[in-house]
């Protein structure tokens, strides 16, 4: 094969593998969200992760804070379903968005490299466990809502 035929397959992968991490992290968001992973005998979605999917601590730490971002941020979770942002920029953005700064950082998002972007939100100094609406519990960084089984969000007091 030639540099060219390695490089367009390797880009293929690259594509592919982009929209793999849009899809888990939506499927791992109704997981969360529904609590299923009860269903599957597991008493939280850290031991699901854990234990189902493989998933170190840090990667489990990520997914439920970007799965429970899209949740209190709609444009942010539209943005990732249809493909317009990336896993790595959603990521970003989730850590300093608020529902009424949501639409500014996409737009920042769209406009800027994963690096600039990552630059810009460091800048902020508002990391995600300090963002208005998360709190941190057991070393976890968690949204301040509790998942009840029927599918709807409640404000924790």
């Amino acid at each position: 094969m030639s540099a060219n035929d390695i490089h367009a397959r390797l880009e293929a992968a690259l594509r592919e593998l982009q929209l793999a991490e849009k899809n888990a992290v939506l499927l791992f968001g109704e997981m969360m969200r529904r609590m299923l992973y009860q269903d599957l005998g597991y008493s939280s979605i850290q031991t699901y992760a854990a234990e189902a999917l493989g998933f170190t601590p840090s990667k489990t730490s990520q997914f439920v804070r970007l799965a429970g971002a899209l949740e209190e941020l709609p444009r942010l979770r539209r943005s990732v379903a249809a493909g317009e942002l990336g896993w790595t920029k959603a990521r970003e953005v989730a850590k300093v968005a608020t529902p009424e700064s949501e639409e500014r950082w996409i737009t920042e998002a769209e406009r800027s490299s994963s690096r600039s972007l990552e630059e810009k939100v460091g800048l902020r100094g508002n990391g995600l466990g300090r963002r208005r609406g998360w709190t941190i519990s057991r070393g976890w960084i968690l949204p301040n809502r509790r998942w009840t089984r029927n599918s709807t969000m409640c404000r924790s007091r």
